[in-house]
């Protein structure tokens, strides 16, 4: 990464932290409601429904979180730097809100670095905006509907972020872009895949309901062999993930095969493939056994290990510019 642009990679990767963490922090503090073994309703498409179907609500303060950041963002992108300004605005009740806002925004290590990273290197603001619009809907999503909606969010989440990353390099061709989107989407589906005991724990399903549909999966399923703490996943679940690895799998290979397009320059922006491609090869070792302890942080040897061969990887691709 040139050192130019590094400063802005990494208030971009803060940035994306920090909204992502929103609806984890939500999650951890106050969970899903978790009943007992329910039988979906006839004619549903969703394999475990609560009172609103395969969606959840989001706390007030999940959604505050949010809003704060999205008019931070597009403050930035309409001018106001976070100036003193006149101080004749907070002079009511309602002001004690707005300087304590404003306030907020003008020392936010994150934002402040954002908002040099996007006057420096006029970063799109669609971009941006679409990852603060998808994390936003994602907070009342327990189960995607399809691996289609699964793979779109990657594209809005995470191959935004990349477009962004290139952005700061100076690279905003459409060929790197299209590299950038399997790359996110592949992504996108293998952090599903790694949360799913997470996810399981605090009432969600990381397996779309087709799939889910498909295989035979259950919340139930997921909830009580997380819980139990069971070494291996049923084979139920082992075919889900094998089918969502496989979509994965596709997508970053055909990146792999396009890479040559994006320019040497970008191609360190695209350094996260190749830790998408240890996982899937992780996860193919344990015959796609999600749950499997090698996976979710078991014996120590086996980690330092894992992460001896990921620094290799990541080497080695920064040497070659090729993952």
């Amino acid at each position: 990464m040139p050192s130019s642009a590094r400063e802005a990679y990494f208030a971009l990767r803060a940035f994306n932290v920090e909204i992502a963490s929103i609806k984890d922090a939500s999650l951890l503090v106050g969970g899903r409601s978790r009943g007992a073994p329910r039988t979906p309703p006839a004619g549903t498409d969703s394999v475990f429904m609560d009172e609103g179907g395969s969606t959840g609500d989001a706390s007030l303060g999940s959604r505050l979180r949010m809003q704060w950041w999205r008019d931070s963002v597009a403050e930035i992108y309409e001018g106001a730097d976070g100036g003193e300004g006149d101080d004749r605005q907070y002079r009511t009740p309602a002001g004690d809100v707005l300087r304590s806002l404003t306030s907020s925004r003008r020392h936010n290590p994150t934002l402040r670095s954002l908002a040099q990273a996007i006057r420096t290197h006029g970063l799109t603001h669609r971009f941006l905006r679409r990852m603060m619009e998808a994390r936003e809907a994602d907070l009342d999503v327990m189960q995607y509907d399809s691996v289609r909606d699964m793979a779109q969010y990657g594209e809005d989440t995470v191959s935004s972020v990349l477009y962004l990353s290139l952005e700061t390099v100076g690279v905003r061709e459409e060929a790197a872009d299209v590299v950038a989107s399997d790359v996110g989407v592949a992504l996108g589906l293998l952090t599903a895949l790694r949360s799913t005991g997470f996810r399981a724990s605090q009432g969600e399903s990381s397996i779309p309901a087709d799939l889910a549909s498909k295989c035979n999966v259950s919340l139930d399923t997921l909830w009580s062999e997380t819980a139990e703490g069971v070494s291996a996943s049923s084979e139920a679940l082992q075919t889900a993930t094998r089918e969502m690895a496989d979509v994965s799998s596709f997508h970053l290979h055909r990146a792999r095969e396009n890479q040559h397009a994006v320019p040497k320059e970008g191609r360190m922006c695209l350094l996260p493939a190749v830790c998408g491609l240890q996982y899937l090869g992780s996860l193919k070792g344990a015959n796609y056994d999600v749950l499997h302890p090698s996976l979710v942080g078991g014996e120590e040897s086996v980690e330092k290990r894992r992460r001896l061969e990921l620094m290799f990887l990541l080497g080695r691709t920064w040497l070659t510019g090729t993952f």
